[in-house]
Parts: C-alpha cells; sequence; structure tokens
C-alpha cells in the first residue's frame, strides 16, 4: 500500500511515504524519465553578514524559512488552479532548493584565512601572527575609533548638499546615541565590538598589508566557492568531476543559481561579481574556447542577485572607490541572460522611463525600519538603472526588521520562484506597492526613527555620567594593566 510522496495527508507508519528533504533523495528526472531534476539543476548561493556566524547557520536560517514558504505557494495553487497551470509542482515534485554557503566569518583565524600560508610557517612564526591577528584583526579600540571618526564626519554641514536636510538633522541625535552605545558596549559587551562591528570596519576601510590580504581572501573565497556551485575554477575553465561540489554522495554542478546576500554580505557579494564581471569581458575577448564557454555558462547560469538589508547606497556614499569596485560600465542587463519583464516601469515605480519589455535581474528587498538599508539608487553602484526594490511587509519593529528578511514570506516566496522558475515552480504575480504607499512608508519609518533617536537622547541625559564613570574606570584599568 502506498500513499502520494507529496501528498499532504499524513501516511501511516508502513506506507512508502517518501520526501525530497535533502538532495541525495531528489531523483535524477522528473517523471517524465528525461528532463533533469530542478531540484539537482537549481540552487542558492548564500553570503552572510556581519557576527559570529557558524558555517552554514545561514542557509540553515533561509532553508528553514523555505520549508513554510513552500506550504504557502502550495495552498495558493490549490487555490487558483487557473492560474497556477499544469506546470504546477509545490507539492507534487519540487522540494526546498539546495543551499550553499559564501562563508567569510572565519577570517580572524589566520589558519583557516591562509592556509598555504600556516603550513609553512614554524611554530615562532605562528605564535608571531597570531599576535599581530589579535592587534590588528580583531582589536575593539581599532574598530571604536573608526566607528566614531566616520560618525563624527557625517556632521559635516557639507553632507547636507548630498543627502535631504531632514536625514541630516537625524544624524545628530543618531550620533549622540551611537555614542553612548559604543562606550556601554566597550564597557559591557567587548564582543559585541570585535565580533559584530569589527567586521564593518576590516572589509568597508582595510588598513596596512594584513587587513587588505584578508578583504582580498575574502572575496577570492566567495569567487571560488560561487564559481564551483557552476562547476568553473577562477580561470573560467571547467572543473574535473573531482574537483566538482559534493552532495548527497555525489559531485554535482547545477544550472541555475540564485545569489542571495544579506547585510554587509552584499557588499562583498558586488565586489565579488564586479571581479567576475570584468574577468568575463576580458575572457570574452582575450579567452581561449574553453574560457569563453565558461563566460557564456555563467551568464545564463547566474539567474538573480537578491540582496537583502543591503548598505551598499550608504557604503557608496560614505567610501566610493576605497570600498566598492562599480560592475562594468556597459548596461546591467547585458552582464547576464536572465531576468523578469519588468512593469509599471519597474518594482519600485521609481524609474517611469523603463520600457515594460525590459528585463531585471538585481532584487533588493528594504524595510524602513531596518536602518541597515534602504532602496538602492546611487548612481555609483548602479547607473542610471537602479535594481528593482521591492519593500518588506515583515518586521515593523525598529531594528529587529534587519533580519526579518529570513522570515518574510513574499522575500522567500520570490526567492524561491525565481530559483525553480515559473516553468517548475508557478506562484502568484508580485503586486509592487504604490508610490504613494512607499511615501507613506517612508514617512512613518522618519517619524519612528525621530522618535526612537530623541528618547535616546534623553536617556543619554539621564545615564551618561554613570556610563562615562564606568567607561573611565574601564579605560584606566586597561592603561594600568
Amino acid at each position: 500500500m502506498k500513499s502520494s510522496r507529496y501528498s499532504r495527508q499524513r501516511p501511516l507508519a508502513f506506507e512508502d511515504a517518501k520526501y525530497y528533504w535533502n538532495i541525495q533523495r531528489v531523483p535524477g528526472t522528473l517523471p517524465d524519465g528525461m528532463t533533469r531534476h530542478p531540484g539537482l539543476a537549481s540552487a542558492i548561493f548564500v553570503v552572510h553578514g556581519i557576527g559570529k556566524q557558524c558555517c552554514t547557520e545561514t542557509a540553515a536560517q533561509l532553508r528553514a524559512g523555505f520549508e513554510d514558504a513552500l506550504e504557502d505557494i502550495a495552498a495558493w495553487q490549490k487555490k487558483h488552479p487557473d492560474q497556477a497551470g499544469d506546470n504546477s509542482r509545490a507539492v507534487r515534485e519540487m522540494p526546498p532548493p539546495f543551499i550553499f554557503d559564501g562563508y567569510w566569518a572565519d577570517y580572524d583565524d589566520i589558519r583557516a584565512t591562509f592556509p598555504e600560508d600556516w603550513e609553512r610557517f614554524n611554530e615562532r612564526e605562528r605564535k608571531f601572527f597570531d599576535n599581530l591577528w589579535k592587534h590588528r584583526v580583531v582589536s575593539g579600540a581599532r574598530t571604536i575609533r573608526w566607528l566614531l571618526g566616520r560618525q563624527l564626519r557625517l556632521l559635516n554641514p557639507m553632507v547636507m548638499r548630498e543627502v535631504s536636510p531632514f536625514a541630516w538633522l537625524l544624524y545628530w541625535p543618531f550620533q549622540i546615541v551611537s555614542c553612548v552605545a559604543l562606550l556601554f558596549a566597550w564597557v559591557r559587551h567587548r564582543e559585541a565590538i570585535t565580533g559584530y562591528l569589527n567586521d564593518v570596519r576590516l572589509y568597508i576601510d582595510p588598513q596596512g598589508v594584513v587587513e587588505r590580504a584578508i578583504v582580498q581572501r575574502i572575496d577570492e573565497r566567495i569567487e571560488e566557492q560561487f564559481l564551483r556551485m557552476i562547476g568553473l575554477d577562477r580561470e573560467f575553465r571547467h572543473l574535473v568531476s573531482g574537483e566538482l561540489l559534493e552532495a548527497g554522495g555525489e559531485r554535482l554542478s547545477f544550472e541555475r543559481v540564485v545569489w542571495v546576500a544579506h547585510s554587509l554580505g552584499t557588499v562583498i557579494s558586488y565586489n565579488v561579481l564586479s571581479a567576475l564581471f570584468h574577468k568575463a569581458a576580458e575572457l570574452e575577448s582575450s579567452g581561449d574556447d574553453e574560457q569563453k564557454e565558461g563566460v557564456a555558462l555563467l551568464r545564463r547560469s547566474l539567474c538573480r542577485f537578491v540582496t537583502l538589508g543591503s548598505p551598499l547606497d550608504k557604503i557608496a556614499f560614505l567610501f566610493k572607490e576605497n570600498s566598492l569596485r562599480p560592475w562594468p560600465g556597459a548596461s546591467r542587463r547585458a552582464l547576464l541572460d536572465s531576468g523578469e519583464t519588468l512593469a509599471d516601469g519597474g518594482n519600485d515605480g521609481k524609474d517611469p522611463g523603463r520600457k515594460p519589455e525590459e528585463t531585471e535581474w538585481w532584487i533588493n528587498f528594504y524595510h524602513v525600519f531596518d536602518p541597515v538599508s534602504g532602496a538602492l539608487e546611487n548612481p555609483f553602484i548602479c547607473g542610471d538603472e537602479p535594481p528593482s526594490n521591492i519593500h518588506i511587509g515583515s518586521g515593523f519593529i525598529p531594528g529587529y526588521a534587519h533580519v526579518a528578511y529570513w522570515i518574510d514570506r513574499t522575500t522567500l516566496r520570490f526567492i524561491l520562484g525565481r530559483t525553480y522558475g515559473a516553468g517548475y515552480l508557478k506562484d502568484r504575480e508580485y503586486r509592487p506597492r504604490s508610490s504613494t504607499e512607499l511615501t507613506i512608508l517612508a514617512g512613518i519609518g522618519y517619524i519612528t526613527w525621530v522618535i526612537v533617536l530623541v528618547g535616546g537622547v534623553a536617556a543619554f541625559i539621564l545615564w551618561a555620567p554613570d556610563i562615562l564613570r564606568a567607561a573611565w574606570n574601564k579605560a584606566l584599568e586597561w592603561i594600568t594593566g
């Protein structure tokens, strides 16, 4: 006695019910026996943001959200069979997609970051460089000095020429609250500085050869990990079978990959993609036939770039070429062969000059209560073609919104649908918010942040003496050893 392996009905213990909960359980082909199963051909590459991340932590978080999002898609298909069509396979055939990490959080471990150098070091050199890493790479004092310097820079009246007066006025109470928060963290929670904010300082503004070498190695690792997913090495040559990514006991390469990045990971991803696009352009003119095939493979395999809670606009404003390497000057739509048709001038409605038949493969999700994120429009990073900016529907708590993307069903369903494509996983059409709705949300966000920051200033007035006294005592303790 057998039950359908895709049935939502609870199977009995003796029934042959199989669920595709990992990639080794996914069959090689669809029921037609000819088409490679999309669960083996499609995947997601995810690059995490700041913090003491463990390898696979972000991937597992994303996968957990996909479980629920697939249920939502299945329910929508059942309710709207006329729109889902005959090719709807959310429950019948599509598993949660394979997710691979672009992991970089262990940069503070010299052995993991530079294994080839570590192997050649003698015992004295290993101790020496371990100590050097502590002074340069994970220094809380250096990070605090850097952050305070960047924040004070925002108070310059010249900044008002480049941002709106309202935004500039918010900087003043923000600096007070930020300074107090930094002092509090230094006194009570120093790991918040060395484990989180230090990531920002090191990657955005590296100083000295050690820090620059680490940043370059971060980019190299992300690039190599992504190219491995589509079966290429860093010279755009095909990997031999034994070098391919191993998953489910087999060596695999994927035909369709969605690149997802969060927070600082969007900045890293932007730079790595820049390197890939520049290298691809160079090889198209000077590479051999195999490398040109690799370039074509890149352009058709990377089907979407999804940024979540991205600070790219802010980084471009503050640091420009010191932190970012812009993509090639050609139209962004010439860089990849994929994308989706944009209607109504794009999802954000801010570019009425776009033609409806134009396609877009860069999608940016943001929230007005996420202080890190925002709609990406800075010409330095996107030229005159802003990506498709989508305001998420979850996370209406100031600050918490920065991690709400992992549970936002609109975001998760959007990524799922683009991973498999409408031909295999049909979902509802995304309805962009109107310009009126976006204006109202922006106004609500501004008022809310004013209240939060003014409250922070009031708290500073009340508690600053105690915080400063504790900070001074801590500084004396540190100075005197």
